[in-house]
């Protein structure tokens, strides 16, 4: 019953409940689970790598810029050493 009530006092803005971002990123995440189980083919792989890109970027574990060098192909040892 806990877990209902922390869930209904998300949606208000005051201590209770869970944070946004951490209910948006599980929804991603599960979001991406479900098309991983039901799409085919490149359909299924863009998908999840839209939603785990989603998912990641609301916990904050990476940056658009993580993002963006991933796509480009650069390495962040080189990135690092630029700087």
């Amino acid at each position: 019953m806990k877990l209902i009530s922390d869930i209904y006092h998300s949606f208000f803005n005051n201590d209770k409940g869970f944070s946004a971002r951490k209910l948006t990123s599980f929804a991603a995440f599960w979001t991406a689970f479900q098309l991983s189980q039901t799409l085919e083919g490149d359909n299924r792989l863009y998908a999840v790598y839209g939603f785990l890109s989603t998912g990641l970027l609301c916990l904050g574990i990476v940056t658009v810029q993580n993002i963006i060098d991933f796509k480009n192909g650069k390495n962040s040892d080189s990135a690092a050493v630029s700087q």
